[in-house]
């Protein structure tokens, strides 16, 4: 039977065009709020463009939590070392500054949010609802012009410059011209409407190219969040089972440090093992800043396509079946989760999609062997989390060399083929491979963060991204508290 040819028309609108700001951001998430929130503050006049009614993305809207802000140690031993550090020396583990420092100082200071030892270390989690109240607050602060409800439609260009970009919403069609332009959609989708090359998926430039296949995703999945949790009566029964307890592998707790953490309203993040054979047959576990409520994550949907939506609708259905089987088993078998009750199940998290072609692709050597960038805008920490990957890494205990982390250089910003452009968080140029590293929340901040300072200081020095002075960057992002 031969497909169906696919029809379209040709329809011509009139479009509302709003007054002219500096810099337009493209997404609210943690990447676009912390762009929009560094572009105001070098005195730019910022528009944050959001699809849906609050900020914070994945965060808010996803349940995760903010990850990571500390140097990398594998082996159990090393990292309690760092935690503890934490306590007395935290510049010589933190890898995190500026802005993401400052919102996560807030969660902690004002109690909606969990950190280690009253500051943050591998992760951060944080009261969702009172985390949009946070964001609206920093963009009235910042004097950032928000658009809500606002679906990125279209992106106008003359030559390889962005003149402006339409929005749907119940007001219509309106047209948002700017002078520089930040792509923080996570799909980036702005770069990909105004013609910008990139990859999908595994890229050609991937190690595990030849085994996992050009254009194969990471599974998308989703962080649910339960009440009516007694984690004191889990935390007594892991005490007298701990064959049931495993550590998790990014922050790297024992028992024992997961039991006091507990006990001092702090992280108490870990894998609780289900009784059967299978190694890989847990639930995580993250406590929250209230009483009794507990994230738990990450059930998994395989070979979706984030940018497709009949593949997102399949996924969403899918999903909500599996979290339902889940909670069960989980009240089955987990004491003190007897009587949970679903609080909230948010949309299908994507991991990964578009890969916008930058002015350099970061790798996973780079970022492995720790390479040297002269440009570089800031920190990661995260370990590779891609399958399959290399074999000298498949166990993270041995892999990484004590206090780990890698640079990011300000290239993997800078769109190609579109002069006013640049791109933040987990759609920034980099192979499947790094971008297991560079896309979890708090990297997604520091991209942002660099990606909002240099779209305000090429507007301010009447230049493009790509021939912004990197120094002026990064003596500017220096001043704002970011560590280089």
């Amino acid at each position: 039977m031969a497909s169906q040819e696919k029809k379209t028309f040709l329809q011509q609108v009139e479009v509302e065009v709003l007054p002219e700001c500096d810099v337009a951001v493209a997404g609210g998430g943690t990447a676009g709020v912390v762009a929009a929130i560094a572009a105001a503050r070098q005195g730019a006049r910022v528009v944050l463009i959001e699809r849906y009614g609050y900020l914070g993305g994945m965060i808010t809207a996803g349940n995760a939590g903010l990850t990571m802000y500390m140097k990398y140690s594998g082996n159990p031993e090393e990292h309690l070392r760092d935690e503890r550090t934490l306590e007395t020396d935290p510049a010589a583990v933190q890898i995190a500054g500026g802005l993401a420092r400052e919102i996560t100082e807030r969660l902690l200071r004002e109690k909606i949010g969990v950190g280690n030892a009253d500051t943050f270390g591998s992760y951060v989690f944080t009261a969702s609802e009172d985390f949009k109240r946070l964001l609206f607050r920093m963009m009235k602060e910042s004097n950032v012009k928000l658009m809500l409800h606002s679906f990125l439609a279209d992106v106008i260009r003359e030559g390889n410059t962005i003149k402006g970009v339409v929005i749907e919403s119940k007001s219509g069609r309106q047209f948002i011209p700017a002078k520089c332009f930040v792509d923080a959609t996570g799909d980036g989708d702005l770069a990909a409407k105004a013609g910008v090359p990139f990859e999908v998926g595994v890229t050609p430039e991937d190690i595990c190219a030849a085994h996992a296949g050009v254009g194969k995703m990471q599974p998308a999945g989703v962080m649910f969040k339960v009440g009516n949790c007694d984690l004191a009566k889990t935390m007594r029964w892991l005490t007298e089972n701990p064959h049931r307890f495993q550590e998790h592998p990014f922050s790297r707790f024992s028992l024992e440090t997961v039991r006091r953490n507990f006990e001092k309203g702090d992280n108490a993040i870990m894998l609780v093992r289900y009784d059967t054979d299978d190694p890989d047959d847990w639930v995580q576990v993250y406590n929250l800043p209230q009483p009794g409520v507990v994230t738990l994550g990450c059930p998994c949907v395989y070979d979706i396509d984030g940018c497709n939506v009949e593949d997102l609708t399949r996924a969403e259905m899918a999903m909500a079946e599996t979290v339902h089987k889940e909670i069960e088993r989980i009240r089955a078998e987990i004491p003190g989760f007897e009587n949970i009750c679903l609080l909230d199940c948010p949309q299908i998290g994507v991991r990964e999609t578009r890969h916008i072609r930058g002015r350099y692709v970061l790798n996973l050597r780079d970022i492995y062997e720790q390479r040297d960038f002269p440009d570089s805008i800031g920190f990661g920490s995260h370990p590779v989390d891609t399958k399959p990957r290399p074999a000298w890494l498949d166990d993270p205990k041995k892999a990484y060399p004590a206090r780990w982390y890698f640079k990011i250089p300000y290239r993997c910003l800078v769109a190609e083929k579109a002069d006013n452009l640049l791109v933040a968080g987990r759609c920034v140029s980099a192979t499947h491979e790094a971008s297991g590293s560079v896309r979890p929340t708090v990297q997604c901040m520091i991209t942002g963060e660099a990606a909002g300072t240099a779209a305000a200081l090429s507007f301010r020095e009447k230049t493009t991204p790509a021939e912004l002075d990197v120094t002026l960057l990064r003596t500017t992002l220096k001043k704002a508290g970011v560590l280089l």
